[in-house]
């Protein structure tokens, strides 16, 4: 994933294409990221980059897929036409040279979250895949589920999908593996995966009124940590309607964000976790004897329960309230910098701190992405696992181009150093299984502890409260590993 981006992003610097970007999509008969058919090497730099899908022709198939819909993440398989924004003309094309490639004809549509999964249970259950969809979406632990009930296809029966290529984001699927075993797999299609990863947004227009500094340089010179935050969101922090009250939205705050979103950063940012995993690659409940998680997370309730800090909401009005200047520091993800692209406001990207400088390195919280997963009682996996490569492989270099080079890094921020922050963040993702595959059972309950009580919990004791249910969800996974061994 790392040699990925910095190579796109140093082509981009190289070429001058931060301050001059054309708006038009790759040339994909002519791009130099993919070859112009199967079984080309893709680059010269790394053998791993190559289809090895076999030379076939599907007769006019319809391929249909269900996706998630989202106006932020580019989650749809199609877009469905041209429309000239970089993203939407890459991912079109690129679809369109499958279709040709393999004679099919994608059939896309988009449901939302809870929907998908219904659908895909409706499917499996109905026993018959003949007019049902080859691919359906779903964010990950909703995926991590469906694979626990038998709904989703084994990939040792997906033959011409080979996640070692390096279009494959190795780095995150290898954390999302439970005794090594691959539940599911992120292509180089799942731009989402990055798109909905976390940063801090910030304000520079109050950076230069309270003379706060270079923060691009405090995080190259490893001062970035909690301290400097929590410091800088006092300093920030202010009255300035003069009615002798701090409120949101109508006085400057130093941090704001959707409580479920940043909570969990305050842990994953630090290199901590609710679920670890041993030498076995089997998952590990140890938040509640884990005393520096506890720690950091105390003097991070004690940070919420100031004036400074507003991480308790749920709503947009985060977004908006930034945008008016009212918040030194926004808690979101990258892709909601597509939101600011109209704005006045003066912002920068910054990764999340460390700790303290004792910390090996920055770590960026990487959330629940979705993809694309295949029911069990597909009829034709081959030709699924032949396309699922192929969207992958042609993803590699025309998606990524436009979503780097133009999206982010010309469209969406207005400064180098912005740039240089969202390669560190991107290099430096992290999974949480607690965070993620169970959410449900032990993120969401978390932090919904902290917004029913301000941050006013036995952070200990709470973390103990969970260990029983994490344990549970664990034995599932290894009982379901279990069965599926004796087989």
């Amino acid at each position: 994933m790392w040699r990925i981006l910095s190579i796109l992003l140093s082509l981009c610097l190289l070429l001058g294409c931060l301050t001059a970007v054309s708006c038009s999509s790759p040339d994909i008969g002519e791009d130099t990221a993919v070859s112009g058919s199967a079984g080309e090497t893709a680059t010269e730099e790394d053998p791993r980059a190559t289809l090895e899908n076999p030379n076939v022709s599907y007769d006019g198939y319809v391929f249909r897929v269900c996706s998630i819909a989202s106006e932020t993440h580019y989650t749809a398989l199609d877009p469905g036409k041209l429309t000239g924004e970089a993203v939407n003309d890459s991912i079109y094309e690129r679809n369109r040279r499958i279709e040709n490639e393999y004679d099919i004809e994608f059939q896309c549509e988009t449901s939302d979250i809870t929907a998908n999964y219904v659908t895909m249970e409706k499917q499996v259950m109905a026993g018959s895949g003949d007019d049902g969809y080859d691919l359906i979406m779903l964010i990950s632990r909703n995926a991590f589920s469906a694979a626990l009930r038998n709904l989703l296809i084994n990939y040792d029966r997906l033959p011409y999908v080979d996640t070692d290529k390096e279009y494959y984001f190795e780095d995150i699927n290898s954390q999302f593996t439970i005794g090594n075993n691959t539940f599911f797999a992120y292509g180089s299609e799942n731009i989402n995966v990055f798109s909905l990863s976390s940063a801090l947004f910030y304000n520079k227009e109050i950076v230069a009124e309270q003379n706060m500094g270079n923060l691009y340089d405090d995080v190259r010179n490893r001062k970035w940590t909690f301290d400097r935050l929590y410091t800088l969101a006092a300093e920030a922090t202010g009255d300035t309607n003069g009615d002798g009250s701090i409120r949101f939205g109508e006085d400057v705050l130093g941090l704001i964000g959707n409580y479920d979103r940043t909570i969990p950063c305050f842990w994953v940012s630090t290199g901590e976790k609710l679920i670890f995993k041993d030498e076995n690659d089997l998952p590990v409940y140890t938040a509640h004897g884990n005393e520096r998680m506890i720690d950091i997370m105390q003097e991070a309730a004690a940070q919420f329960a100031t004036e400074a800090f507003d991480v308790y909401g749920a709503d947009e009005k985060r977004l908006q309230t930034f945008m008016e200047g009212n918040a030194l520091f926004l808690s979101t993800g990258i892709g909601e910098l597509s939101k600011l692209k109209a704005t006045e406001l003066d912002y920068g990207v910054l990764p999340w701190p460390m700790y303290d400088e004792l910390q090996e390195d920055y770590v960026s919280r990487c959330g629940d992405a979705w993809l694309h997963c295949v029911p069990t009682n597909t009829k034709n996996p081959e030709r699924t696992s032949v396309i699922m490569q192929a969207l992958a492989y042609y993803s590699y270099g025309t998606v990524y181009k436009a979503y780097y080079d133009q999206a982010l890094t010309a469209q969406y921020v207005r400064d180098p150093d912005s740039v240089d922050m969202m390669k560190i963040i991107l290099s430096t993702l992290s999974v949480d299984l607690g965070d993620t595959i169970w959410f449900e059972s032990l993120r969401f309950p978390i932090t919904k502890a902290f917004l029913d009580k301000k941050g006013g919990i036995g952070i200990a004791s709470t973390f103990k409260g969970y260990e029983r249910v994490a344990l549970k969800e664990i034995s599932k996974v290894t009982d379901f590993l279990d069965e599926r061994n004796a087989e």
